[in-house]
């Protein structure tokens, strides 16, 4: 359900360029590596845990390996088991190991009856070995205000410290690791859950491997085939739009935290024009991860009043939380590096740096707040890997897929899962009408449908609406 990239100027930044390029990947990067052995599953509480060895460059095997930690719960009746669920969170950069230990959290207890729910740390993220770490210098790169210079300097160290995998961390190569756990766990077909860039990350799988498909669902999609900038250019605007929805509601209540005599979006542009750049990234940035979910408005109504009232720590708690700097969050640190390194991976078509700059008046356009925060972007036109290098697909497959969209979410709004839909060939789409990223198990209709398809291979009606 993450979507740790819409936070930083580059947002869930999806796997595909626009290019028009056909399904058929550059030379030998279509190789299968057959695991050498099945995981040694192991008990880990109520859970079994494994790992298994991918290669860095699956069209040359010998260059390294990357480790995945993979865990599994197993389903909960032998007898109506139906084959693995394998599933994702989001991200990009998100670990997903501990799905499987809270599988009551993500799916209905009739899926965890009828399949074992697999999870896994994709390569360079979490637990997985080696991992991508920039280390102590993202703090301080994601809570200023970007510069071309900063920028180059971030850029610089994630190179140094990360020499031997920079160039192995897209989303094609991870759809591969896919296939390598599918063969690694002896199944002929497997299911999918993706959350968020998980959809991006299970159309890619579902491009590359259509025949491994059982049935996959998709919650919360970004639009597929299309560039970088044109998806944070949607999401910016989509974010806008949800800020917007809050501050009225809170100028129309007097009920809420920020309310301030009914002028709460004059009270919220204050704030950003008093405090200095590196807080008002904050606040922005806190603002936002508070954008995903309306049930999320009440916390961060109290925090914005707190920063006018001089108290900046509640917006600084939110920050911290979704980057991971919280206590009990170890295996996610690198989660905001993680995401940037596949993100650049998989652009193909990177702008210069003058034309980020260039670009920034669409943004501010549609999003006078949020523009800015969203557009000015140099990371992936500084990245060290070559654009030549990178293998360019487009989303396409006739595997039995459900995509699942939110009428109002701000992160992948509507129109980017029905885009999203549109280009599988036999997929059913569903609208949600809701304010939330993501609908499963927060829409009861939705989660019915869902779990008819995953279990019983019914499809829901073309264009449902819950």
């Amino acid at each position: 359900m993450l979507c740790i990239s819409c936070l930083f100027p580059v947002l869930l930044s999806c796997a595909n360029s626009s290019s028009s390029a056909s399904t058929s990947s550059p030379a030998g990067t279509s190789t299968t590596v057959v695991p050498s052995s099945p995981p040694e599953w192991k008990k880990c509480g109520d859970i079994e845990c494994a790992s298994i060895s991918v290669p860095f460059n699956y069209a040359s095997p010998e260059l390294g390996s990357f480790t995945l930690p993979l865990t599994r719960l197993r389903a909960l009746d032998d007898d109506l088991r139906q084959g693995v669920l394998l599933v994702n969170p989001g991200g990009p950069g998100a670990p997903g190991s501990s799905l499987a230990q809270n599988a009551a959290y993500y799916f209905s207890k009739d899926l965890m009856t009828h399949f074992d729910i697999v999870g896994w740390d994709p390569r360079g993220t979490g637990a997985s070995t080696p991992a991508f770490d920039c280390g102590d210098s993202y703090n301080d790169f994601f809570a200023n205000e970007r510069t071309v210079a900063s920028t180059q300097k971030f850029v610089d160290t994630c190179k140094a410290k990360n020499p031997e995998i920079i160039s192995y961390m897209s989303t094609a190569a991870s759809a591969r690791d896919m296939n390598t756990i599918r063969l690694a766990l002896g199944e002929e077909k497997i299911s999918y859950f993706g959350f968020s860039y998980g959809s991006t990350l299970g159309a890619t799988w579902a491009t590359l491997f259509p025949d491994t498909v059982q049935g996959a669902v998709f919650d919360a999609s970004a639009t597929p085939n299309s560039t970088s900038a044109e998806r944070r250019l949607t999401q910016a605007e989509g974010f806008e739009k949800q800020l917007t929805a809050f501050l009225a509601q809170c100028s129309k209540n007097s009920s809420c935290a920020f309310h301030n005599n009914g002028k709460a979006e004059q009270a919220f542009d204050d704030l950003l024009a008093t405090e200095a750049t590196a807080n008002a990234t904050v606040v922005l940035t806190a603002t936002a991860s508070s954008l995903y979910d309306d049930s999320a408005w009440e916390d961060l109504a109290q925090a914005l009043k707190s920063a006018q009232d001089g108290n900046g720590q509640p917006l600084r708690d939110l920050y911290n939380s979704y980057y991971y700097q919280d206590a009990g969050y170890e295996d996610s640190r690198n989660v905001s590096e993680a995401s940037i390194a596949t993100i650049c991976d998989d652009e193909s078509q990177r702008m210069s740096t003058a034309e980020v700059d260039a670009q920034l008046i669409s943004f501010t356009r549609v999003a006078p707040r949020f523009g800015n925060f969203f557009g000015r972007d140099y990371t992936c036109s500084l990245w060290p890997t070559q654009k030549s290098s990178q293998e360019q697909l487009k989303i396409s497959s006739t595997a039995a897929i459900v995509v699942i969209g939110s009428t109002n979410d701000p992160v992948t709004p509507l129109a980017s899962s029905q885009s999203m839909s549109a280009a599988l060939q036999n997929s059913r789409f569903i609208s949600v009408s809701s304010s939330r990223h993501t609908s499963y198990l927060k829409n009861s209709c939705a989660t019915q449908l869902v779990d008819a398809f995953l279990i019983q291979g019914t499809m829901p009606p073309s264009n449902s609406q819950c």
